[in-house]
């Protein structure tokens, strides 16, 4: 299997022992994330049909709440947990099944908690209630995986997982410092948005991204490509916390935040070097798989350079004025990155043969993020360089339905490979 991203093992499961609960429950995960991420498209796309309504029962703007807490809470967290255990059986084991019971309980109440509460009510007490639950889930979380990762020898996927904990506890400091500015008179400020941007950025460029890396590194060690693994991780961390200023810039603040924010973007710049240079001794063959590494890899790099970009103070300003850019800027992250390199990591680590259902959802996907990425961008560049979308609304949403019939694919594939590796077994 030369020049894959990854040459697994034999999977090993014990009857008796931890990994076999451990391993049902991460399938488990496995496909109830996937639905979530079906349901996630399918409010997407309502979302998307909007401007056709005349009247809708529901406000629009607590429609997004809910798709984009129902997106982290319903389909990241329990994608993630599930690569994680999966990957790292090692780590895994180290922690008392009752607690990953525990975890995935909290993480799936909260989850479908906001799901139905957000559209409802926006942000009032019940929606408030699970989003906490949901901080409370995520602090469980890494309290546990803390004390393991402490128990296993510090690889650079560990680190990269350790780094990622921490960042997905200092995130709530964002949405645990609204209520009191809220309090205080300050809602819709700066200050008040900051939070909200302290959230998503370590949540984003934190959790999110060192969770993903560690599991890529994980791949790459058992292959023994990750020769520049700890100077990437060294940089991206360095990087981290000042790379938050980036996300200040849309009131315009003092140059010195576009300075310290130009700075760290230019760290994860060089940080990109030296993970590009492991990745390409790996990813060589032109597997479907590879190439879905690959797309996920090009989205990764683009919004890294276009993190160095907003630094710059009339780039900044024209993407925090355009709203399309900053939806383009988010999906890129979640659906480009993220979700593109879940797809090929569950199909790696469980050994899963692409079959048709698989392959026409990875092409579906591939294809309607892509051009959904384009027709976003082409609306706000079309009043700044005078050309025409002819029909954006309708394009958009027609491109939009691939979406959900994609993952739709993708989960009927998966579940039958997954059920019949469990006959098997």
């Amino acid at each position: 299997m030369s020049g894959t991203i990854y040459a697994p093992a034999k999977p090993s499961y014990s009857v008796s022992g931890k990994a076999a609960p451990l391993q049902l429950l991460a399938g488990f995960l496995i496909k109830c994330s996937f639905l979530n991420l079906f349901m996630v498209a399918c409010i997407g796309l309502l979302m998307r049909s909007f401007s056709f309504f005349h009247s809708f029962p529901l406000q629009y703007i607590n429609i997004v709440h809910g798709h984009s807490h129902f997106a982290f809470g319903g389909w990241v967290m329990p994608i993630l947990i599930a690569l994680i255990i999966k990957a790292f059986p090692e780590v895994a084991e180290q922690v008392g099944y009752r607690h990953w019971r525990n975890i995935v309980i909290l993480l799936l109440v909260a989850a479908y908690g906001m799901l139905i509460s957000f559209p409802i009510q926006g942000y009032q007490a019940v929606s408030i209630a699970f989003s906490t639950l949901s901080v409370i889930a995520g602090y469980y979380l890494a309290i546990v995986l803390w004390k393991a990762t402490g128990k296993v020898p510090p690889t650079t996927s560990i680190k990269f997982l350790k780094a990622g904990l921490f960042y997905l506890t200092i995130s709530s400091i964002g949405p645990f410092a609204t209520g009191p500015l809220l309090a205080m008179g300050k809602g819709g400020t700066p200050v008040y948005f900051d939070a909200i941007y302290f959230y998503l950025h370590f949540q984003y460029n934190g959790w999110f991204t060192f969770a993903v890396l560690a599991l890529l590194y994980k791949l790459l060690e058992n292959k023994k490509n990750n020769q520049n693994g700890n100077t990437a991780y060294v940089f991206f961390n360095v990087a981290c916390i000042p790379a938050y200023f980036l996300s200040v810039l849309w009131s315009q603040p003092s140059l010195v935040f576009n300075v310290v924010g130009g700075l760290a973007a230019l760290l994860q710049v060089v940080a990109l070097v030296f993970l590009v240079k492991d990745i390409s001794k790996s990813i060589r063959t032109k597997s479907r798989i590879n190439h879905i590494f690959q797309l996920a890899m090009v989205a990764f790099s683009i919004k890294i350079l276009l993190q160095l970009v907003s630094a710059f103070p009339g780039a900044a300003s024209l993407a925090y004025n355009n709203r399309n850019f900053v939806i383009a800027y988010l999906h890129l992250v979640l659906l480009g990155f993220i979700s593109l390199f879940a797809f090929g990591a569950v199909l790696k680590l469980y050994h899963l043969q692409v079959n048709n259902l698989i392959k026409w959802g990875l092409y579906c996907f591939s294809f309607a993020f892509v051009s959904t990425e384009l027709l976003l961008i082409s609306l706000p560049l079309g009043s700044i360089f005078k050309f025409y979308v002819p029909a954006y609304s309708l394009q958009l949403f027609l491109l939009s339905c691939l979406f959900p019939l994609s993952i739709a694919l993708m989960f009927g594939g998966i579940t039958s490979r997954l059920n019949i590796m469990r006959r098997v077994i």
